[in-house]
């Protein structure tokens, strides 16, 4: 068995298709974690003209401008905040007046601006959820942030969830056991997060191409057979087969997310990890995690999803008569989720997205987004946040495909 394991591993990776394949993800995880720092953009005026830095640099003054925010979000700094920004809106009426002194802004205005969006989030209408203007918030307000983040949570859900008094419940009780105070350090970003989750999307992608072929490549040149009709033919066979494809999948899949973590963290800071979640994305966030703890969650919602789709992948290339219509199949199964998702949308649109093996990972339908929404799905008496169903599904699909691939080429064997 292990000979086999071993030979079977060689015939793939020896391919120039795989070596492609294999070269391109590696390139990927490091051009994904390198791009967005490109759109970093620091703009201030020196002797009457706007000078705009980009990049690295850029990336370094944002970090030095937004210093003051810098560390635990306390109710005080929300409220120095604040005072600069009525002191500056009563002189200036709006910070878009072409009058504002640009410089000002950088001094004044910016170095508070990722704090102060969330204090306006927490104080959003509890009635239609909009958010409020900075004028009608007050410095008491600000001092009282962490008590309006708790009533904004259950304004939210029930706007979020209408229909469903259980999941509004349930999101209270889960952001009941989210830590105060939070925590920001400058630098990292959303765009950073994404970029994560589309570099895990290609992999996933990459996967699943090079897993294709390999039952149906010898289908198609006769050489399965000779293959089924030695003493290693049919199941031993086939587990061969899937040990490898894994195999393959989980020596593409560490490597390049270290290289992708490395780079990444390297270039935005390490101290941004401590970033909370509830000040990069939303203030009621439901998760008690900081970005560290979220690269890793959604890494691990990409790894389960990539085994899940490669295990279909196996089941598809066992199945199908020539590679032509395998790689078809892998390509529409990797991307149709991303298209239910956006096209059909609602619950069908959902329910799809946490079925298909792929649901995971792609465009809106990525797992990093639904960790930082509200959606929430009925099954059965119980509404389960949606990650939640995104991580167990596709683990439970995992062994099931891999029996269907089992079987199915077992009996195509007979």
């Amino acid at each position: 068995m292990w000979r086999l394991y071993r030979q079977e591993l060689k015939r793939i990776l020896c391919t120039r298709s795989t070596l492609l394949f294999l070269a391109a993800a590696l390139a990927l995880s490091v051009f994904m974690a390198w791009v967005p720092v490109t759109y970093e953009r620091y703009t201030y005026e020196e002797n009457g003209k706007e000078i705009t830095i980009e990049g690295a640099k850029a990336l370094a003054l944002t970090k030095q401008m937004e210093a003051p925010s810098a560390g635990e979000v306390t109710p005080q700094k929300l409220a120095e905040g604040l005072s600069y920004y009525h002191k500056n809106l009563e002189i200036y009426g709006d910070f878009y007046n072409e009058d504002f002194p640009l410089n000002l802004k950088v001094r004044e205005i910016y170095p508070w601006r990722p704090l102060l969006q969330r204090l306006r989030e927490a104080m959003a209408d509890p009635v239609n959820g909009l958010a409020l203007e900075y004028t009608e918030i007050s410095e008491e307000d600000a001092l009282a942030f962490y008590d309006h983040c708790r009533s904004h949570i259950a304004d939210l859900m029930r706007l979020e969830q209408r229909n469903n008094p259980q999941a509004q419940q349930t999101a209270i009780e889960m952001y009941e056991k989210v830590e105060t105070p939070f925590y920001y350090y400058p630098g990292y970003n959303t765009n950073m997060a994404e970029y994560e989750g589309l570099c895990l999307f290609l992999l996933m992608f990459l996967c699943v191409m090079i897993t294709a072929p390999l039952f149906c490549c010898e289908y198609q040149t006769g050489a399965d057979d000779i293959l089924r009709s030695t003493r290693h033919g049919r199941k031993r066979l086939a587990l061969v087969k899937i040990f490898a494809a894994l195999s393959i999948g989980i020596a593409v899949f560490i490597p390049c997310m270290i290289i992708f973590q490395l780079i990444s963290n390297s270039l935005f800071g390490w101290e941004c990890r401590q970033t909370s979640m509830q000040i990069l994305f939303s203030v009621v966030s439901l998760l008690d995690m900081n970005v560290g703890q979220m690269q890793n969650l959604v890494m691990l919602g990409g790894f389960v999803t990539l085994l899940s789709s490669i295990s279909c992948v196996l089941f598809l290339s066992a199945a199908c008569k020539n590679t032509t219509a395998a790689i078809g199949l892998a390509i529409a199964s990797a991307l149709l989720p991303s298209l239910f998702y956006m096209l059909i949308g609602g619950r069908l649109g959902s329910c799809l997205r946490v079925l298909l093996p792929s649901g995971g990972l792609g465009g809106s339908n990525a797992f990093l987004y639904a960790v930082t929404d509200f959606e929430f799905l009925k099954v059965g008496p119980f509404s389960v946040w949606t990650p939640w169903l995104l991580l167990i599904v596709p683990a439970l699909e995992i062994p099931v495909f891999l029996w269907l691939t089992v079987r199915t080429y077992c009996r195509r064997s007979l």
